[in-house]
């Protein structure tokens, strides 16, 4: 009688487990989803602000002409180009799961690398086969922002190759180049922490490489 009466409780604790464990979880995910949707409603209506003081910045540049409305135009452009920054992430990250895959990281580079093609700089590839078993989309918004920045601020050329377990990009900088805010950079190393991967940077003359240790 003692013996079922302690199976009785070790069941019914088991089902208690369970039953609580699925109410947080459920919770969790309605939470994550919530998060994006305001994350994503708040960043669509900071850019139609952003295109609506572009039109009437053209509007002044018509008729007035100085150092001010020309800081004004680069600060709006550099605002613009993070907003994108983080539409581009968060619409890349898996908020629902964060499962890991099996997937080749120099295939996913060829692939992204289609998206630059506009930029027409001369592009110098030395890729192997790298195995990766990590968040897909998380490693695809990183390498995106890396190669953003290689080809948005580079002169002319751009240089990827994978050396062992690393994958490496480097470009050369341009003479005169407007300093961001270094949000693409910053949202590269918080997402390599949470996916155990290690990101070095490096300026050298007149080279700016980023390392991402697999």
């Amino acid at each position: 009688m003692v013996i079922l009466w302690e199976a009785f409780l070790v069941f019914g604790s088991i089902i208690s487990i369970y039953y609580l464990t699925s109410i947080y979880l459920k919770k969790e995910e309605r939470y994550k989803q919530f998060l994006q949707l305001m994350i994503l409603s708040i960043s669509h209506k900071l850019g139609n602000k952003i295109s609506i003081l572009n039109i009437n910045l053209e509007l002044i540049k018509s008729s007035c002409k100085n150092q001010a409305v020309d800081r004004l135009e680069k600060s709006l452009t550099s605002l613009n180009e993070d907003l994108k920054t983080l539409l581009n992430t968060f619409k890349k990250l898996q908020f629902e799961r964060k499962e890991e895959e099996r997937f080749r990281v120099d295939e996913l580079v060829l692939k992204l690398l289609e998206e630059f093609k506009p930029f027409e700089k001369k592009v110098f590839l030395k890729l192997k086969p790298l195995k990766s078993f990590k968040n897909r989309s998380d490693i695809e918004g990183i390498i995106q922002i890396i190669l953003e920045n290689a080809f948005k601020y580079s002169e002319n050329k751009v240089y990827i190759k994978i050396y062992k377990s690393n994958l490496i990009i480097k470009n050369d900088i341009k003479n005169k180049i407007e300093s961001g805010s270094g949000l693409g950079l910053l949202i590269v190393e918080e997402l390599s922490k949470l996916n155990n991967l290690k990101v070095i940077k490096r300026v050298k003359g007149k080279y700016f490489t980023v390392c991402l240790a697999f």
